[in-house]
């Protein structure tokens, strides 16, 4: 670093978003959802663009908080856009309702996927659940990128279902190289500093 500015400095990637890359807040981005978040980007059209969050653990089961799906683990914050819709994201290569964004990772389910989930038919599956998604409309998002709150980088299994999701931010920043890790020195609520 050669000054103060350049600590402040968010370089950019390089990378455009797109389905399957990772949105990776900055440490300076002290929003409510948003702090340390990890967005999948799961849908890009001319007008909006849509992710899920994929590293803020709910205290709540699946079946606690949508009692028609009758799994038992934990379910994820996706995001305050439509907090009470359910989204999967998952491994299975075979429902024709799922979209693939990354090798072995597709959004989207149907009901017999959430069965053979249910009944545990699917051996190594793997999947997180989430309640709501983030959005933005039409330029907002490469808005919020020039304004230093997020950088893009690439998806990768690993990063979506590998990683403990309390170490996705750390894990996603260390992915980044040097030139982005100060960020892993600084506290997590910046602005109570």
């Amino acid at each position: 670093m050669k000054n103060y500015n350049d600590l402040l400095k968010v370089p950019p990637t390089g990378l455009l978003p797109k389905e399957g890359r990772l949105l990776i807040s900055s440490p300076y981005y002290n929003d409510t959802f948003f702090n340390r978040s990890v967005v999948l980007l799961t849908d890009i059209t001319a007008d909006a663009t849509a992710g899920l969050i994929i590293n803020k653990q709910l205290p709540y089961t699946v079946r606690e908080m949508v009692g028609e799906i009758r799994v038992d683990e934990q379910i994820y914050f996706g995001g305050p856009v439509m907090p009470e819709g359910v989204f999967l994201i998952h491994s299975f290569n075979n429902c024709k309702e799922s979209s693939r964004l990354l090798d072995n990772v597709y959004v989207g389910y149907n009901p017999v996927l959430l069965s053979l989930i249910e009944h545990n038919a699917i051996p190594n599956l793997r999947r997180k659940f989430l309640l709501g998604y983030a959005g933005w409309a039409k330029g907002q998002l490469e808005s919020e990128i020039l304004n230093d709150m997020w950088v893009v980088a690439e998806g990768s299994y690993s990063t979506v279902f590998n990683t403990p999701a309390n170490l996705v931010w750390e894990t996603a920043v260390a992915n980044l190289g040097d030139k982005y890790s100060h960020w892993l020195r600084m506290p997590e609520k910046i602005g109570y500093n």
